[in-house]
């Protein structure tokens, strides 16, 4: 599919065979400086949109605080209320439900501990249920949780990634405050039946927040449809600007701030605006939503080509590879190789992809959520995630699926 130059870098296409060994190392050949890179690594962040850059570069031009009165303040203002309107028509909500923040992390953590709080105030059980795959946002936000005296239980899932629904039953009809639940996963990409999971929620009296973010813009996500009462979104996982995200509040909850300071955000989320960032957040979530759900067709298409080259590759698993998933990623164990060699190699070769969550990379631990899926610890490092996107094309995964055989080849030669 012809996707957005930003995708891509002007250089030509990788070659087969990208490297030449020499006493044990492998070295970037020359020619592969000429040539195109290709970029699988969407679910860690997506190229800035054209229309997103364009936002940003005029609200770099605005001189007003939106909070002021004055008509620069006003100008600003209006830039603000514009993009929420964007954000909002995205996940079908109305605008005075959308809070700014910093991002899906800050976005996550004010709608967990907002809501474990008001839990707890109502009289509800101090507890909280999260399934074992949530992302490190997540878990972060229920490990302070955990030193404010709330008592955290990790649900299991299925195989492939699925929330075991009859444990959440089970787990809610001890008693819970609050349910806490991705919609689609940022390794694996499995969806979570959000509304299912709220409904078992609501017959316990929890409370539910959804993270979002590997879903909103890839998916048609409606907000008030999924039963929760937060949805946290990130602007760089749909082609806005890193540092800017969102939270869809239901009406009738009235989460306090993370921290005290002004009066912004309706008093949710203190401290000035990020203009520039929400102004690119806005054009992106539109460009988003004009393109669904035709891009997110081509893109599962894609997906599929390059999963279904991946399972004809001896030695590889798929993760996740019988649950209902979005449809940009694809997650492949190579048995015998490091996850970290078989992308290091890929990056040599011209091709960006990750071993699981950027906000992790680097660490060489098995994957937390590879390891709820089963999988024991020299399995869970073997594997590689590739997201796909609108710039993404059919010659990609061609060439990617080309140059994959020879590099675990080596990277199993070496471990």
């Amino acid at each position: 599919m012809v996707g957005d130059e930003t995708a891509r870098s002007p250089r030509g296409r990788p070659p087969t065979e990208p490297f030449v060994e020499e006493r044990g190392a492998i070295h970037r050949d020359e020619a592969c400086d000429m040539r195109e890179r290709i970029y699988l690594d969407y679910n860690a962040t997506a190229p800035l949109e054209a229309e997103a850059r364009e936002a940003i570069t005029e609200a770099l031009g605005l001189t007003g605080n939106p909070s002021s009165v004055h008509e620069e303040g006003r100008e600003a203002r209006e830039v603000v209320e514009s993009a929420r309107a964007e954000v909002a028509a995205l996940v079908g909500a109305e605008p005075a439900e959308i809070v700014f923040t910093s991002g899906g992390t800050e976005a996550d953590c004010l709608g967990v501990a907002g809501l474990a709080r008001i839990a707890r105030r109502s009289g509800l059980p101090a507890r909280i249920a999260a399934p074992e795959i949530e992302h490190p946002a997540v878990r972060g936000a229920l490990r302070a949780l955990g030193r404010e005296g709330f008592e955290v239980v990790a649900v299991p899932v299925h195989a492939g990634g699925a929330i075991d629904l009859a444990a959440l039953r089970r787990v809610c009809a001890q008693g819970v405050g609050l349910v806490v639940v991705g919609h689609a996963n940022h390794e694996l990409g499995t969806l979570q039946d959000i509304e299912a999971v709220s409904a078992i929620a609501r017959e316990a009296g929890a409370l539910v927040h959804c993270d979002a973010v590997q879903s909103a813009g890839k998916l048609d996500v409606r907000a008030p449809a999924l039963g929760a009462d937060a949805v946290a979104v990130s602007a760089h996982k749909f082609g806005g600007p890193k540092g800017v995200g969102a939270l869809w509040i239901a009406p009738e909850r009235d989460l306090e701030p993370l921290f005290e300071a002004g009066h912004q955000e309706r008093e949710r989320r203190p401290g000035t605006e990020n203009v520039p960032g929400i102004a690119g957040m806005g054009a992106a979530a539109r460009r988003a939503r004009k393109r669904l759900p035709a891009a997110a067709a081509e893109v599962a298409q894609l997906a599929l080509r390059l999963e279904q080259g991946l399972r004809a590759m001896d030695g590889v698993e798929i993760h996740g590879g019988g649950a209902v998933r979005v449809g940009n990623t694809v997650n492949a164990g190579f048995t015998g190789a490091l996850g970290e060699s078989v992308v290091a190699a890929l990056d040599l070769a011209g091709i960006a992809a990750s071993t699981g969550a950027a906000c992790t990379s680097g660490t060489v631990a098995p994957s937390p959520v590879l390891r709820a899926l089963g999988l024991p610890p020299e399995r869970a490092v073997e594997a590689v995630r590739f997201s796909l996107g609108p710039g993404t094309r059919a010659d990609h995964i061609d060439e990617t699926l080309s140059v994959l055989p020879p590099i675990v080849e080596r990277a199993r030669a070496y471990r």
